[in-house]
């Protein structure tokens, strides 16, 4: 009995503490480019709607690029759900990659 509920806490602490997944990855890359595209003062001047839109080109303009695909698959292979969980708490760019450092 006891053996089995080390297991369980065991595996309890792993599926806590494993590796980020696929998806939690790409949550927290856009949660990042969100942040710093959001403080680009290029954008301060611009009507919403423009602002919007640009947001969104450079979202996928950085989406595109070959290191972002590298970085994608960094994440899940070397980030925890810990990081990724203080990541997506972060207020600003800054904190967010403390939380992966």
């Amino acid at each position: 009995m006891r053996r089995s509920l080390l297991f369980a806490v065991a595996g309890f602490i792993a599926a806590c503490n494993g590796k980020a997944t696929k998806e939690q990855c790409s949550e927290m890359l856009d949660k990042y480019l969100d942040m710093t595209i959001e403080s680009d003062p290029s954008l301060a001047d611009l009507p919403p709607a423009e602002a919007r839109a640009a947001r969104e080109m450079k979202k996928a303009l950085h989406k595109s690029q070959p290191k972002y695909a590298t970085v994608a698959n960094q994440c899940e292979a070397e980030i925890t759900k810990s990081e990724y969980r203080c990541a997506m708490k972060a207020p600003n760019p800054e904190t967010w990659q403390a939380c992966i450092d």
